[in-house]
């Protein structure tokens, strides 16, 4: 049977290599979903934890135990408590974590002691109050600047030591000088001697085995680690005070499958030491449980991008086999009628898909892993840069999706295989004699619950967001509904459906209309159109979802990285925001000043005394190279503002401006306020007092034009202002509330800077930018070193808008965006190629008969010009017309993993040009591929053959 199944797919090799093109197409995307999900989830995690040491300067990979065992423990149990503590690190906790150690240190302390010199300097010598302590494993990273390292062993009875050049310093310490050291709080226990014998330092900074640093050994003496366990240890010397046992773990091991069992262990084991009022530390569990909550939002993000693709997919494979089968219906006929039975048909077929599936199954996980390696350098949609490889590996969960994948496949070929293979030749002659039966879809209204089951989940989707932005909660924090992720694609499918419910009468209306003009060529396809079985209709429902999908795709991809840059430039402001350093009046406090000790309150005078700024010079910032324009900005937190009626508002969000300045310099989107927000700055520009309120304020205050407010901070007198206009959004105001324990809105009040400044104490004022055209931040940054301008904050948006690029989660949705438009584009040429081959198998006699009453090659091609214009042509319209509905309606749910004050400004859908265009030249070069293949395929049949294959 194998012999006959390979035959029988020989014979039909194209048409096989077309379907198998397709299941290993389907396989490596749908296999690259784990696959490059868990890569950028991997990366992800690594970034964080890479961050997280730049920013805080502390090895995230770090495992640290700290026992005060002095304290906690009597005398008699010290030393068993310290035994205990020991094994639960090395045995239990080093084990259960399951990391590879970098380095590892156990530091041992006895502190509470005081040493003397054995020969006395001075007649009343100062007590030295130090640790005696030992860390294993030091000897390998320290350099000796003085003298030598210790021995391990006891000499005449003096332990040796090596101390830090601080501790020498502050300890008024000499080398090869013996001290006798003696218990501070027991004077009568009995004293021994230590010799200093050298001074040390690191050996290389950036060593990982170093979790304090030379500041903690400042009152040390370090000695041997094997001589203080044999002379404090293993004689049960009760002095011992504390333990450390710090690890450092190699934190790039950290991956997706072993975080939960980290994380795990390090609450099995923190219980156990609270308990034992133990401290224990692990900085790395802080970002693997914020890990979590990125995870489920880069997940469900990736979910709203990825099942439309894979439902496009699992519809083409459905397309591809359904059509297989159909061009192969007269031959299982004639098998059924020559005595072959059911079961030996579904064998055939079983034995074909189970080839075609293993193929699938070696190709495409190996080719989606490819694919994900190449996806891992995305800067943007379809842009690519070059960087670090995606950490992608092949898993088993990449098998799963495939074996899912392949049974798809398989069923659909099955199904109407066993459905075929019950018909004799007689029968199917009969049926394909037929008028078509009427498609359940229709009789059934599939479409109309296909586009209500969109409404609905649109509509759910919409009170979801009125949830969040009441709450102030991020997005994963409540349920998402499971029909969000297919709902763009339930609304594609049916609004192709209904177009496909309309589309025969269209047909017919324009064939009425030009009856009496048509050619013959036109006058062939459209009775061929019109007479369609329904096969056209399912690639016209091919080709609208596959262009939807990829318009869908395109459009999510520039909304997601247009708005992040829209949200960068709005929560800043403008291109470059700087404070400049301003001189004040205030005293500097140092922390050893009394004054410090007691708290500013508590000197008199002090506090009355109010602060006093001095104006730092504005033109150079004017001036600088690579600045178009400037201008001042005063923003202030926390304002008082009072109400026509005595209402006092805390906690307003003040901003001095120049009108005329401020339009020229800040970033704002131009919808997001009606009229545009010049018009606004114009209201400004007519009175000193002229001020803008924010909607909120109004809402909750009853706040009318024309009233007056009072606004006040400090210490300060009431500024008058009179509100103008009202506003829902403005630069860098959050309208939002930011944190769930808010009550209500923030304010915002907007007046003008000269105003505010010609009547209140002057204070420092922020300096907005606006870079000229070429310019780079670089440009400005070394001007202002070379003008020597002191800044103490700056914020640029394009160094920040290039930090949230390298972002793995926008790295991971766009390189999912990009992989789907690319599969889509090629699903959907390859689709397009395997109809029209197998519509011209099906119509070779027609063809051939054609030719006989004298029709060229060329109009025969003309014909099927005038089809694919019809077929194709319109399919292509309408999937591009369905897509950009869907994009305005559907791409606003890739917000819906944020909180209400991370969407601001709103998401607005956004389309590139270049996009469209990328789509039109794959559409075009899928129809004149088309075309060149089918004219190639007629200009091949001859007439001859074609009219014996007619049994009319």
């Amino acid at each position: 049977m194998i012999l006959m199944v390979l035959r029988k797919m020989l014979n039909n090799k194209w048409m096989v290599v077309c379907l198998l093109m397709g299941a290993v197409l389907a396989v490596a995307m749908i296999s690259s979903i784990p696959i490059y999900t868990n890569g950028v989830l991997q990366r992800m995690l690594t970034k964080d934890l890479e961050q997280y040491q730049i920013s805080s300067g502390v090895f995230p990979g770090q495992c640290l135990v700290q026992a005060s065992i002095y304290s906690h423990y009597d005398a008699s149990n010290r030393i068993k408590a310290y035994h205990m503590i020991d094994r639960k690190v090395k045995q239990e906790l080093i084990r259960d974590v399951g990391l590879p150690v970098m380095a590892e240190a156990e530091d041992l302390v006895i502190d509470y002691m005081t040493a003397l010199p054995e020969v006395q300097r001075e007649e009343e010598p100062k007590k030295r109050f130090v640790k005696i302590e030992a860390m294993s494993g030091l000897q390998e990273h320290i350099k000796i600047v003085h003298g030598r390292l210790f021995s391990s062993e006891k000499k005449d009875g003096i332990i040796e030591a090596i101390v830090t050049e601080e501790a020498m310093k502050n300890l008024d310490l000499r080398l090869d000088e013996v001290y006798v050291v003696s218990d501070f709080i027991n004077p009568e226990s009995e004293p021994f001697r230590i010799k200093v014998v050298g001074v040390f330092t690191i050996k290389e900074q950036v060593d990982p085995y170093w979790f304090q640093g030379l500041w903690a050994f400042r009152e040390s003496f370090l000695i041997d680690y094997s001589l203080f366990y044999r002379e404090f240890i293993e004689t049960e010397f009760s002095l011992l005070t504390k333990g450390q046992w710090y690890y450092a773990f190699d934190y790039y091991k950290i991956t997706l499958d072993n975080i939960a069992s980290i994380v795990d262990a390090y609450k099995s084991h923190s219980r156990w030491f609270t308990d034992k009022r133990i401290d224990f530390k692990m900085p790395a569990i802080s970002i693997l449980e914020q890990y979590y909550e990125r995870e489920k939002q880069l997940k469900t993000t990736l979910w709203v991008v990825q099942v439309p693709i894979m439902l496009m997919l699992i519809f083409y494979v459905f397309m591809v086999s359904q059509l297989i089968v159909e061009h192969e219906k007269n031959e299982i006929a004639v098998l059924k009628s020559r005595g072959a039975s059911g079961i030996q048909i579904f064998l055939i077929y079983l034995v074909e898909s189970i080839i075609l599936s293993a193929v699938a199954i070696a190709i495409g996980p190996p080719l989606g892993l490819l694919l994900c390696s190449l996806l891992g350098a995305s800067n943007g949609f379809l842009e690519f840069v070059q960087r670090t490889a995606l950490p992608v590996r092949l898993n088993t969960s990449a098998y799963v999706y495939s074996l899912w994948t392949v049974l798809v496949f398989m069923v659909t070929m099955l199904i109407p295989a066993s459905l075929s293979s019950r018909t004799t030749i007689v029968q199917y002659k009969q049926k394909k004699a037929r008028t078509a039966v009427f498609m359940l879809w229709k009789k059934y209204f599939l479409d109309v619950v296909l586009l209500g089951v969109a409404g609905y989940g649109l509509y759910s989707y919409q009170m979801r967001q009125q949830a969040l932005m009441v709450s102030g909660v991020s997005g994963t924090d409540l349920a998402i509904d499971p029909l969000l992720f297919i709902i763009s694609t339930l609304f594609i499918l049916g609004a192709g459906l209904v177009f496909l419910r309309i589309f025969p009468y269209m047909v017919r209306l324009i064939f009425w209309l030009g009856r009496k003009a048509w050619s013959p060529v036109l006058y062939a396809a459209f009775i061929q159109v019109g007479r369609s079985s329904g096969q056209d209709r399912f690639l016209m429902l091919f080709i609208i979802l596959t262009l939807s999908v990829g318009i869908f795709n395109a459009n999510a991809a520039r909304t997601l990285n247009n708005n992040i840059e829209e949200k960068i430039r709005y929560n800043i402001g403008a291109d470059i925001v700087i404070q400049a350093h301003w001189e004040d009046n205030k005293p500097d406090i140092m922390p050893t000043d009394p004054a410090a000790m007691m708290g500013m309150s508590q000197l008199p005078g002090l506090e009355e005394e109010p602060v006093q700024y001095i104006e730092p010079p504005f033109l150079p910032y004017t001036e600088l190279s690579g600045v178009e324009l400037a201008t001042k900005v005063f923003r202030k937190e926390g304002v008082t503002v009072q109400t026509a009626t005595r209402q006092n508002v805390n906690r307003v969000y003040l901003m001095g401006i120049i009108p005329n300045e401020f339009g020229k310099v800040a970033w704002f989107r131009d919808d997001l306020l009606t009229p545009h927000w010049y018009h606004y700055l114009n209201l400004m520009s007519r009175h000193p007092q002229a001020a803008l309120v924010s909607t909120s304020f109004k809402k909750d205050f009853e706040v009318q034009k024309g009233d007056s407010l009072w606004i006040t901070w400090g210490n300060q007198g009431y500024l008058e202002v009179v509100v103008y206009e009202f506003v829902d959004y403005w630069p860098t105001f959050n309208p939002n509330i930011t944190e769930p324990i808010q009550t209500s809105s923030p304010y915002l009040v907007v007046a003008n800077l000269p105003y505010i400044q010609a009547n209140m104490a002057l204070e420092p004022y922020e300096v907005w930018l606006k870079k000229a055209p070429g310019a780079t931040s670089e440009q400005i940054y070394k001007d202002i070193e070379n003008k020597k301008l002191l800044i103490e904050r700056l914020e640029d948006s394009s160094q920040q808008i290039i930090i949230k690029k390298n972002d793995p989660m926008l790295q991971g949705t766009n390189g999912t965006l990009t992989l789907g438009f690319i599969v889509t584009m090629a699903v959907s040429t390859i689709g397009f190629l395997i109809y029209w081959i197998l519509s011209i198998k099906q119509r070779v006699l027609q063809f051939g008969i054609f030719r006989a009453m004298g029709l060229s090659v060329k109009k025969i091609i003309g014909m099927l010009v005038c089809e694919q214009v019809l077929i194709s042509g319109t399919a292509i319209l309408v999937g591009i017309i369905i897509g950009s509905i869907a994009s305005d309606l559907f791409v606003p749910l890739l917000q819906m993993v944020y909180s209400a004050a991370q969407q601001v400004p709103p998401f607005k859908v956004a389309a590139a040009r270049e996009d469209y265009i990328r789509i039109y030249a794959v559409v075009l070069m899928m129809l004149s591929i088309g075309l060149s293949v089918l004219g190639f395929i007629i200009s091949r049949i001859k007439i001859h053959q074609a009219i014996k294959l007619g049994e009319d």
